[in-house]
């Protein structure tokens, strides 16, 4: 993590462990000031090298809920609930794990961890040291943290172990209603990143948005979007929600399935990352030591698996400028086969900053689609995009998008000759467009199939 908030106050406020049926309230009434987005101005950083002796597994949110696993789950919440009484104060509290994340996206910040390669091994750090701390904090070290597998049919809505009332898991400004719920099928679809063959464009590089990672949009985005206007819809002060960390494990379960699918991850070399660990000393850790989560200490229940093997698939460019994409002969063939999946890969969408400044879902359309309709009503639609506001701001960065476009390209590239015209339209919460659309600008558009 890089501290780089312009300020940092050097003492915050204590408060000591408090009623189990009274902590929620009084950290929601700290969530409001200052705490949860500073850090005391930290000591010189010592090296982490993870090299956990065992590998034990984090389950499903859904998994935990089955009768069988009632102890595990009651000791998971207990040790929630020590981090969160923990005093604001201390760097290992539940307030801090938030500030880490708030500053790292603060709009001072020229490094967010969102718009880089950071975004995912970041968020691996992030997870893994807060396992370590709650596995210090209640005494069991074959405690493991939960992944919310949002991408099943069956998990479409809030968690069940996390919706009671006066429990750890639970939070008060968590929005589940609307039209939001439950998510849709193309909000959660894996298919498309699972079958990005470069980490460049699922993971990002090196340099902020050249390329925004694609993992970033899609159903990272839309499901934190979900509970709009509640906590977690904020991109700096979504930690405050418990459920957070189980929808951010299912994150890290897709690099963890793409890498399975047959994809490699680069080398990040000195690349680094910076963390209170359990004993609250600052620590860094190479993000090539967060390569393998086995070194971690973990492995997951079960991974994403693609439709087909990945090998199968082949990429191609398709080449224009500005809106206007033209088909090889080659893409367009993939297009009009019958069987096999179809994936639009578009790096980096420029002119999002022309669309009203409060849209964070966008459809891709060929050509211009009529306002105020579903979008998949519309012949042309070809997917979404989305991207998640911070309270703070409201800054624009491009956005990397896959699409799953399967049965929807053959007959717009026939009846268009080869050639696309790509526009991007502001949605609403049920997909429903609300402005028309305009001219989509790309670095690159991919077709993989």
């Amino acid at each position: 993590m890089s501290v780089t908030r312009r300020t940092f106050l050097r003492h915050t406020l204590a408060f000591g462990p408090v009623a189990m049926t009274f902590w929620m309230d009084v950290e929601y009434a700290l969530a409001q000031g200052g705490p949860q987005c500073t850090l005391p101005t930290p000591a010189q950083p010592q090296r982490f090298i993870p090299n956990e002796p065992r590998v034990l597994t984090r389950f499903s949110a859904a998994e935990m809920a089955d009768p069988s696993r009632a102890a595990q789950l009651q000791q998971f919440r207990n040790a929630i609930g020590l981090v969160r009484n923990l005093p604001s104060s201390n760097v290992i509290s539940w307030t801090k794990q938030i500030a880490q994340h708030c500053l790292n996206c603060a709009p001072s910040n020229p490094t967010n961890i969102h718009y880089s390669w950071l975004f995912l091994p970041w968020h691996r750090g992030l997870l893994y040291f807060l396992e370590r701390i709650l596995r210090t904090q209640s005494r069991n070290d074959d405690l493991r943290l939960v992944y919310w597998d949002w991408e099943s049919p069956q998990s479409r809505t809030l968690p069940s172990i996390y919706a009671p009332s006066g429990q750890p898991l639970y939070w008060r400004n968590r929005r589940l209603t609307g039209q939001n719920w439950p998510l849709a099928n193309d909000d959660v679809d894996v298919q498309p990143l699972l079958a990005v063959p470069s980490f460049d464009v699922f993971g990002g590089t090196a340099t902020q948005r050249q390329p925004v990672p694609a993992s970033f949009s899609g159903p990272h985005a839309t499901v934190h979007n979900a509970f709009a206007p509640g906590d977690m819809a904020d991109l700096q002060y979504s930690p405050r929600d418990p459920v957070f960390y189980a929808h951010h494990g299912n994150i890290d379960r897709l690099w963890s399935s793409w890498v399975n699918a047959g994809h490699s991850n680069p080398d990040f070399g000195d690349a680094r990352v910076y963390f209170y660990d359990e004993n609250r000393q600052w620590r860094y850790v190479l993000m090539n030591d967060l390569r393998d989560e086995s070194q971690l200490g973990y492995q997951y229940s079960s991974l994403m698996q693609p439709s087909v093997p990945v090998a199968r698939l082949q990429a191609l460019a398709l080449q224009g400028t500005r809106a206007r994409f033209g088909l090889s002969p080659e893409a367009r063939a993939v297009t009009t086969r019958a069987e096999g999946p179809q994936y639009l890969v578009i790096q980096n969408m420029q002119n999002l900053d022309q669309l009203p400044a409060t849209t964070i879902r966008y459809g891709i359309f060929a050509g211009q689609p009529p306002v105020g309709t579903p979008s998949t009503a519309v012949r042309g639609f070809l997917g979404k995009a989305a991207r998640v506001a911070s309270s703070s701001h409201n800054h624009v960065a491009p956005l990397s998008v896959t699409l799953n476009v399967t049965g929807k390209l053959s007959a717009l590239v026939t009846d268009n000759q080869g050639v696309l015209e790509l526009t991007v339209a502001p949605l609403d919460a049920a997909g429903k467009t609300t402005g028309r659309g305009i001219p989509l600008v790309a670095d690159s558009i991919t077709l993989i199939g």
